[in-house]
């Protein structure tokens, strides 16, 4: 082709017909431009489908993180049941000195309890590649910001206070409890069972115990399953756009 043109161009010359190979070296540089411009397009449209192919990737990401956390939270309600309707039967006052004698967990009812780690690595690709989103304008990755902000900060809070309690009652019972070493080895100790039946001390702690681990961290994570359901919806509908 580029033969073709440069035959063309010699042929002109030769005949001295300059206003015609003018006309042909403008055309020639047309050409060159549009094929220029026809190049840049394709390009920027093949950079365009790969920004699109990690956004969707990333969002991909977020939903696994989200279904993953949703399973872990679903396991752990399911797993404090029994212990949250033991702490209810303690505060009502309707635990009994057989109860204690015949429960193999009870000494152990509060303090000991299952966390989570919620997963992030999706929300960490979101930060770290912020900048192929419209991160002022892209309302999806604005709804995933806040998400994440709240339920983190909120659940982070919720187990530092959870730490601190357990801590406390730890502490307490190690230094003035004479049953303590019986209780972390799983003996029973009658003298356990008559400070759960009758000091009002263990009841406060029950009561704390209930409020910041099932009423706070618990209905937390509830919140955060109810939440990560509709995000998780909205980013289908993204995806299938």
């Amino acid at each position: 082709m580029i033969k073709f043109f440069r035959h063309i161009r010699q042929k002109l010359l030769i005949e001295n017909k300059a206003s015609k190979y003018l006309l042909y070296a403008f055309g020639e540089i047309i050409l060159v431009v549009i094929g220029i411009l026809i190049a840049l397009q394709i390009n920027n449209w093949n950079e365009s489908r790969k920004l699109e192919n990690k956004v969707a990737s990333i969002y991909a990401i977020v939903k696994s993180d989200l279904q993953l956390d949703m399973e872990n939270i679903d396991y752990v309600l399911e797993a404090m049941l029994p212990e949250d309707t033991l702490l209810g039967i303690i505060l009502e006052g309707r635990m009994t000195r057989e109860l204690y004698e015949n429960c193999d967990n009870c000494e152990f009812v509060v303090g000991g309890f299952p966390d989570i780690t919620l997963r992030s690595r999706g929300l960490t690709l979101l930060e770290e590649n912020s900048t192929i989103f419209d991160a002022q304008k892209d309302s999806l990755f604005i709804q995933i910001s806040e998400f994440y902000s709240y339920y983190f900060t909120e659940i982070e809070v919720d187990m530092e206070e959870i730490e601190m309690d357990y801590s406390d009652n730890f502490a307490f019972w190690k230094t003035n409890k004479t049953w303590f070493a019986d209780n972390i080895h799983s003996i029973k100790n009658d003298d356990f069972v008559q400070y759960a039946l009758t000091d009002p001390d263990y009841i406060n702690r029950v009561a704390s115990w209930r409020r910041l681990y099932f009423q706070n961290y618990l209905s937390h994570l509830k919140e955060y399953k109810e939440s990560a359901l509709i995000l998780i919806a909205d980013l289908d509908k993204q995806t299938n756009q």
